[in-house]
């Protein structure tokens, strides 16, 4: 299973293990970006909650409003969170996200694909062997 969606912010990937979205160069994210992205990141899921790869190496800037989004309503059916950056400018931003944002999913930045792939199946394999464990 593997489908795409494109919009004027951002590209959708969705495989059977997680959905890969990549931001375009732009301006910068505000709040009725942030509510378009997430959006069609909801689309293309379909309402099957999974972990996301968000490669934010082109961005910019992401406004206060749009973080807030983002950390709240943008993180309905995601199971876990990778960021993947560029540095110095997308360290920064997710760095700032990441301290600034309390969120219940596991997320964490990456230089390396490899790495935030790693993490994410890492993340899964964590959350299924807490639902296993009986209280």
């Amino acid at each position: 299973m593997k489908k795409h969606h494109e919009n004027k912010y951002a590209v959708y990937i969705l495989t059977k293990n997680l959905i890969h979205i990549m931001y375009k160069r732009g301006e910068g994210i505000d709040l009725k970006v942030a509510q378009i992205v997430v959006r069609d990141r909801m689309m293309v899921q379909e309402g099957q909650a999974m972990p996301v790869l968000c490669d934010i190496r082109e961005l910019r800037m992401v406004n206060k409003e749009a973080r807030d989004f983002f950390a709240i309503e943008g993180s309905l059916l995601i199971k876990a969170l990778a960021f993947w950056i560029a540095p110095p400018v997308t360290d920064t931003i997710s760095e700032f996200y990441l301290s600034t944002q309390r969120t219940h999913i596991p997320t964490k930045s990456f230089s390396l694909k490899s790495e935030a792939l790693d993490y994410l199946r890492t993340a899964l394999l964590i959350a299924v062997m807490v639902w296993l464990i009986p209280l």
